[in-house]
């Protein structure tokens, strides 16, 4: 039996964040996959780092300004895979949203950002606009607005996090399934395919999982997980010169994501509840047509796409939290849940996005640290 300090269960970003977080701590710290590092939701994101422009409309504004301040620390921290980008934002007469209205929320995104490193938001000349993005329709084009978040890479960003994890003296092993889970009062005995582990700490950082981990070794949660499934559609060479945010006329939102360097561009994402368990969700080809619909109504007719011009698609899922037992009760932020026996501790991680899991590991070790 090897015994640890702390062991979390899931190396996402955020399992790979906690960890390293711990072990700088002085904690000695083993972290568990049953699969591999980052090949869950965080390598199927749409690789953005950002503060969720369109949580200001229902005024998340914790979440908004935790963000913003996240991207900067993470630009800071890793300037090689997260880098600043200007996203431009057309407004046509089909838009939702009037241009006075994205004014404000732009503005009040940069009052929160704090920074001006990253740029400011900016009203952009239609005609420039129109002259690079040549696929783009004129008619009824209204404005053309554009602000700054960042771009990433998020399963190498995830591994770098975990080889810092590992640089400071952490254990990682993937491909590791448990068999038994024991909780007595001094400590957590795990039996498992890589051997036998002891703790008197256990971090659930398993994301989607959390549900199924939980049922699986009767381990007690204030929450439980809200599966929503997003795809991306890979296209090949770049469609744009710019990352895009784009709205449809049903207030939703989409990205459009060159990537010079793969030479492809990436169209995401959609929204789908999933009841079924993990392993059974699979992208549906009506959502793959809504993406292509939605991209389709701003592109010139000798541009737009058919199903066959997909090359590939991903699909990832979101882990929004809500109360056991409150089925409307859903929040896109995160949830700590800690439950003690005796010596020991369980601390479930509800939720978590990409660019908040340094906040959100600070915010762990602070809970353990009481």
């Amino acid at each position: 039996m090897q015994n640890y300090d702390v062991i979390v269960l899931g190396a996402g970003i955020n399992g790979c964040g906690i960890a390293e977080k711990l072990v700088s701590n002085g904690k000695q710290v083993l972290l568990l996959d049953k699969s591999g590092v980052g090949q869950g939701t965080s390598s199927k994101s749409s690789r953005l780092i950002h503060g969720g422009l369109r949580y200001l409309e229902t005024g998340q504004l914790h979440l908004v300004y935790e963000s913003l301040h996240d991207r900067q620390r993470l630009v800071e921290k890793y300037p090689d895979l997260v880098a600043y980008k200007r996203f431009f934002l057309p407004i046509y007469k089909s838009s939702p949203r009037p241009g006075w209205m994205i004014r404000i929320g732009l503005w009040l995104y940069d009052v929160l950002s704090g920074s001006r490193l990253a740029g400011r938001s900016r009203k952009e000349n239609k005609e420039d606009f129109l002259a690079r993005f040549k696929a783009f329709c004129r008619e009824d084009l209204r404005s053309v607005l554009s602000y700054v978040d960042a771009k990433t890479h998020d399963r190498e960003l995830t591994r770098r996090v975990a080889d810092d994890f590992q640089d400071l003296g952490g254990r990682v092993i993937v491909h590791c399934e448990i068999e038994k889970l024991e909780w007595t009062d001094s400590s957590f005995i795990m039996q498992s395919s890589a051997g036998g582990f002891s703790a008197p700490v256990l971090v659930n950082a398993t994301g989607p999982w959390m549900d199924e981990v939980n049922e699986k070794f009767n381990l007690p949660a204030k929450f439980q997980i809200r599966k929503v499934s997003g795809i991306h559609l890979i296209f090949e060479g770049l469609i744009v010169p710019e990352l895009m945010f784009m709205q449809t006329r049903e207030k939703r939102i989409f990205f459009i994501i060159p990537e010079p360097e793969n030479d492809q561009t990436i169209i995401g994402t959609t929204e789908r509840e999933e009841n079924c368990l993990m392993e059974d969700v699979h992208a549906q080809e009506e959502d793959i047509q809504y993406l292509l619909d939605q991209v389709n109504a701003y592109l010139k007719t000798e541009h737009q796409f058919l199903r066959e011009d997909v090359r590939d698609i991903y699909i990832g899922v979101r882990p929004l939290v809500r109360r056991i037992g409150e089925l409307s009760d859903v929040s896109r932020e995160y949830k700590l849940d800690l439950h003690t026996k005796g010596e020991t501790r369980l601390l479930h991680v509800f939720g978590g996005k990409l660019t908040t899991y340094l906040s959100l590991a600070e915010n762990v070790a602070k809970v353990l640290g009481k």
